[in-house]
């Protein structure tokens, strides 16, 4: 008879001790087996490494099957405790020694596991993807407890989709995590779950609830005690990018140093240089951080180029770069940033969603874009609001209709990113309006203006908003006619602004005012 088991908790360990005194009278193997599984799970999930091999390779023999799988259990263990150089290693030797027996299946699961995330956090998510997805198809079954790996992985797949923006494969993770039944009742896997769906109302625009939601998974995961490669950091993005869209900037600017540090110090070197790109991202908003911002570029490009572990970052860099070439007005180093980064869906994106050439599109074809989520119909109408040719009277419609959904999730930034034209309709709308957040939001973009326009601020006759609007475009690849019909201006009157602008700045053409404005900060 085994000793009681002593628990603070009345009546606690005279159940417990049934239920153990039971299962040993009918030799309920499966009991014991599920409590092997659940003490390993709860050791990967609080890095506890070391412990994890102890513990797994305590049911071991010692035939060669055991002998393997004690490796594997080895190179788990490594991942633990973020040792993710000799997890490969291991991984490595142990796929050799068992090509073409029997237990290989099980070696190459458990090996697409556990580089899945080794790929991840040194940077290559494209292998990553490709590990997680070979994993997630084996066809063998780890245990009962299988579902919790699953969840896992495709809540890692998830996050490394919000990371290069791909919301159809979101949505796909949104739809896989829900196949997976949880018959255990494993929080864990009700955290995964929860942790995708933040995700996914993110890309959606609902920013109030995928904070609150991202909220609620990190507090319980740390309450939980999860860390290393089980820590909620995908929850953490969330949490920074929602505060970025309310406009938060300091509070997300703190959320990406706190991540950062705890990237640096597990040794997750993507999330690292993520946030350093997210900082950069953030402080691109404003045109007197642009000195500030090249230098963190120039220190990013020569750390990732320097090492070649990193290769696989270096596109970090270009995104960095197009960040603040979009606040230059930049088009033609955005363009050659696009060429060379054929391979990146997300640089492709991102670089063609800014570009010039994008803009010029008719008003009814924009009428005919989806409205399923917030973000789509914001972008929508913020779109249709600028086109001239509508009217007055419905641009001020699509603008209020534009912001009446930005109310409703708490988006500021997409608004206060806008132009200076589109600032001042807004706050035209706000003083005719009677709501708290449109008078706060007019505000804000009333202050945006002000930044804008002190970093215009030169020796000379002060330029019109229309003007410096020509200017931004000045260094861009495209014709003046071009220009002139992306902000919907007639020849005649484009020759008049170009004119202005020259005399102002105190120079002969074109190509001097793009590098005036350029040396002195203007764009």
């Amino acid at each position: 008879m085994t000793d009681p088991i002593k628990s603070p908790l009345p009546g606690f360990s005279t159940r417990v001790q049934k239920i153990i005194e039971n299962a040993i009278e009918k030799k309920d193997l499966d009991f014991f087996y599920r409590l092997y599984l659940t003490r390993m799970a709860e050791l990967s999930l609080t890095g506890q490494g070391k412990e994890f091999i102890a513990h797994a390779s305590s049911s071991l023999d010692d035939s060669p099957s055991s002998m393997y799988m004690s490796k594997g259990f080895e190179a788990i263990g490594a991942l633990i405790d973020l040792d993710f150089l000799k997890c490969n290693l291991l991984l490595d030797e142990l796929e050799i020694s068992t090509k073409g027996e029997e237990i290989s299946i099980w070696v190459d699961q458990i090996s697409s596991l556990c580089r899945a995330y080794t790929y991840f956090h040194n940077g290559n998510y494209q292998k990553a993807l490709s590990y997680a997805k070979q994993s997630l198809s084996s066809p063998i079954q780890s245990g009962t407890l299988d579902p919790l790996d699953k969840g896992r992985l495709i809540r890692l797949v998830c996050v490394i989709n919000l990371i290069i923006s791909d919301v159809d494969q979101i949505d796909q993770c949104a739809i896989d995590i829900l196949k997976i039944e949880n018959t255990d009742d494993l929080k864990v896997l009700d955290h995964a779950k929860l942790a995708i769906k933040s995700m996914q109302l993110l890309t959606q625009g609902e920013y109030k609830q995928a904070y609150e939601l991202a909220k609620s998974v990190i507090s319980l995961e740390e309450s939980a005690g999860r860390v290393g490669v089980a820590s909620p950091f995908d929850c953490k993005f969330v949490l920074m990018r929602c505060l970025y869209e309310f406009s938060m900037v300091d509070e997300a600017l703190q959320q990406l140093a706190q991540l950062k540090n705890e990237a640096e110090q597990n040794g997750f070197k993507f999330i690292k240089h993520l946030c350093k790109v997210g900082e950069i991202r953030v402080l691109s908003r404003s045109p007197e951080n642009i000195t500030l911002i090249s230098e963190e570029i120039e220190s990013l490009r020569a750390e990732l180029l320097l090492d070649p572990n990193q290769e696989s970052m270096v596109w970090l860099v270009d995104l960095a770069e197009i960040f603040i070439k979009k606040t230059t007005k930049d088009f033609s180093r955005i363009n050659v940033i696009i060429a060379r980064n054929e391979s990146s869906r997300y640089i492709q994106r991102i670089g063609e969603s800014i570009s010039p050439k994008s803009a010029i599109i008719d008003a009814k074809m924009v009428m005919k874009k989806p409205e399923s989520t917030p973000f789509e119909i914001i972008r929508k109408y913020l779109q249709l609001s600028k086109f001239t040719s509508e009217g007055v009277k419905k641009q001020r419609v699509y603008l209020k209709r534009a912001l009446a959904t930005g109310e409703q999730v708490g988006a500021r930034e997409i608004f206060l990113r806008q132009g200076n034209s589109t600032l001042e309709k807004i706050i035209e709308v706000a003083e005719a309006d009677n709501s708290q957040w449109l008078e706060s939001l007019s505000r804000s973009a009333l202050l945006r203006i002000k930044e804008r326009n002190t970093s215009l601020a030169f020796s000379g006759e002060k330029l019109t908003n229309r003007e410096i609007e020509v200017l931004r475009y000045l260094s861009s690849d495209n014709s003046i006619e071009h220009i002139g019909k992306i902000l919907h201006i007639s020849k005649n009157t484009m020759k008049t602004h170009l004119r202005n602008i020259y005399k102002k700045l105190k120079v002969n053409d074109r190509k001097q005012a793009a590098n005036f404005s350029k040396t002195n900060l203007l764009i």
